[in-house]
Order: structure tokens, then sequence, then C-alpha cells
């Protein structure tokens, strides 16, 4: 928003315009929080049922932005002794705007994401925080829950280890906070719940409700979105955005092969020499099997279950197996934790607990390190 002042002087006019839009706001801001301090905690938790009634009955969130922010000003207040300043007003207005307020850190931006949070949650459809870890959603949470819940709002915080259950009811508070790859995976997995695209909206409301031919079933975890504030907007947007959420997986007929072919593959890579039996392309980081390789893996031992498989297939598990034994080593890109593959984040250094990588890389690094290899039943 501020760079806007700097450009062009059309751009800079309506970016003046625009801040002398908010002051007017933060004035009726602080005019009403003088009226709600003489309210008890009862009269405040009222008030805010009020607005939330106005809301759902048609009245726009942009009209009912003072008096929203008032009530959390006040609420905080009560509860942390902490009163948003004016600058944390103004960027809950570009927040809930939907522009990208840059704050530094001290500068309370748990306390100023509370403004566009509450406001969204008038609404009844859920409010979502999406933070970089499992960490700063539970902190957040924590610290704010009690000035939301002076207010009647809900709040839910999901992490890593979260059940599937348990994150149902965390998707069902007005307010839920947990990192960005959560809310990711949990929609992935929701997708291959509901089957992709339904046939129709009968079978869609089915699928919803858990029904699938009429019988129960397992039900996804999110309601249906409706807003989203992510904080360290650069970092989940531009640097963890290079790295897709995969759930990926095959038909439950060839997950035995599957799994199989990932072994056969681990345990014959080293077999095969550079120059003679692959060529590497360093730049596009790709292995390819020359005529002697694509022979020497044909005549190969290999377990009955491959007997289903193409040839083709033979040869991509084994090029990615080769490629794994180049480029991925255990402590530097990843580690081997309770059982299972845990990668480590290029940008941070932290473990990325709960990611994959893709096409098939991540199996291809379990079967090299002789552990369960995870493969799914469905694919997003």
């Amino acid at each position: 928003m501020i760079t806007g002042i700097f450009g062009r002087p059309q751009a800079a006019v309506t970016s003046l315009s625009r801040f002398r839009h908010w002051s007017q706001r933060i004035d009726q801001i602080n005019a009403l929080g003088v009226e709600l301090a003489r309210q008890t905690d009862e009269e405040l938790r009222r008030s805010s049922l009020s607005l939330r009634y106005r809301a759902l009955s048609g009245e726009s969130l942009d009209h009912l932005l003072p008096e929203a922010f008032a009530l959390v000003r006040q609420a905080t207040e009560r509860t942390l002794s902490e009163r948003h300043y004016e600058v944390q007003l103004m960027g809950g207005i570009a927040m809930h705007l939907g522009s990208i307020a840059e704050m530094q850190t001290g500068e309370g931006k748990t306390l100023a994401a509370t403004l566009p949070l509450y406001l969204a949650a008038l609404m009844d459809r859920g409010a979502h925080l999406a933070t970089a870890n499992d960490y700063l959603a539970e902190r957040d949470a924590s610290i704010t829950r009690d000035a939301f819940g002076l207010l009647g709002m809900t709040v839910g915080v999901i992490k890593s280890q979260t059940p599937r259950e348990k994150r149902r009811d965390a998707y069902l508070c007005d307010i839920t906070y947990a990192a960005s790859r959560e809310f990711g995976f949990d929609f992935l997995r929701d997708r291959l719940l509901l089957g992709g695209a339904p046939e129709d909206r009968g079978d869609l409301f089915d699928r919803l409700l858990g029904r699938v031919d009429g019988k129960p079933t397992d039900q996804p975890v999110q309601r249906t979105l409706y807003f989203c504030l992510v904080d360290e907007a650069d970092s989940i947007l531009i640097d963890e955005a290079r790295t897709p959420l995969i759930v990926s997986s095959l038909p439950g007929s060839s997950q035995d092969a599957a799994v199989a072919l990932y072994r056969w593959s681990a345990e014959v890579a080293d077999h095969f020499v550079e120059a003679r039996d692959y060529e590497y392309d360093h730049q596009r980081r790709k292995v390819t099997l020359s005529k002697q390789g694509r022979r020497q893996a044909r005549e190969l031992k290999k377990p009955t279950e491959l007997a289903q498989l193409t040839m083709f297939d033979l040869y991509e598990h084994l090029e990615r197996a080769i490629r794994v034994g180049r480029e991925f080593h255990r402590d530097r890109q990843y580690v081997v934790r309770d059982g299972g593959v845990v990668i480590v984040d290029e940008n941070t250094g932290r473990l990325a607990e709960g990611r994959k990588w893709r096409v098939g890389i991540h199996q291809a690094v379990e079967a090299r390190e002789g552990l369960e290899i995870g493969v799914d039943t469905g694919e997003a």
C-alpha cells in the first residue's frame, strides 16, 4: 500500500485519499471505545453477539468495521492489558481490505491480526490465520484466546500431530490458527476424500455429510473456505511456494507392486555406473539410463510382484533411485525420525514436518533407508 505513494502522481493521490479515509475510521473507533469502556464484560459480549447478528442479517463488514475493531481493542485491553495503537488499527484495516501490511518484529503483529480475524469471523463461516510453523500457531492462539472468548468467539489450533477428529473440531471454531502447510494438506486430503468433482449437487451434498451411496464414511475436516490471514506472507507465498504440497498415491491393487518396485530399485541402484549405464544432467538434475543400463535392468533378477509392470515403469523408478543416491543425503537433505523420513527445509534448516517430496522421490528415499514406504490410495 505505502509504495503507491512513491509511484505515479495519480497513484500517490489515490493512496493519500485512502489514508485520509482510514484516519476517519480510526476516529470512529476511538469514539466508540469511550462508550465500550463503560460496559461490563457481559454487556461487551452482548454487543459482540449483536454485531454478529447484524453481519448475518446482511449488513456489510465494511460498515461494521469501526464497531468490530473497537470491541476487539476493548477486549484485548481487558484480557491482555494491551491496547491497539492507531498504526495497528490502520494495519488491521489494510488487511481487511486484502492488502499486505508490513510490520517489523515487536510492532505487535499478533495483536493487529486480531482485528480482521474477528471481523471476518462475524460471518460464522470460519476465519483462519496461517503461520509459518506449529509453535507460532500455538503461541498466537494462546495469546488471543481469552480476548476472543470475551467476545463470544471460539478459538481452535491445529498442529502437525493433531488427530483428524480434533482437526474437524478446530475448523468448527470461529477462528482457527495453524501452520500454512496444515491448511494445505487438510484441503488436499479432503479433496481425496470427496473423490474429485461430484457428478451432481446431490452427490456433493452426500459427500459433505459423510455419506457415499447412502452409507456413512469419513468426513472432510474443513468447512467451506472463506477467509485466511497469512502471517509471514513473504515466506509462505514466495519462499515456501517453491515446494508444492502433494498427497500422492496409487490404486490399492497396485500398492504391493509399487512398494516392491521402490525396494528393488533402491537395492540395485548402486550397481549402475555413470557414463556406462546412465547419463547425469547436472543442470536439470536428471538421470537417463543408457542402452547398456536398460539392458542390465532387464537382465537383473526381479521379485514376482513386478511381473504386472512395464519396463518403462522399471526404468523410471530405477532412474529415480539412482538420482536419490546421488543427491539426497541423510542428515543434510533429510533426517530419519520415528521410523520415517523428515525433510530438512533448504531455506530455514528446520525440519519440515508433514511435507513430502514429489513424484516418488520421498518413497525412493524411504526405500533407500529401508523404512516403511508410504504409498497412499489417491492423488491430489
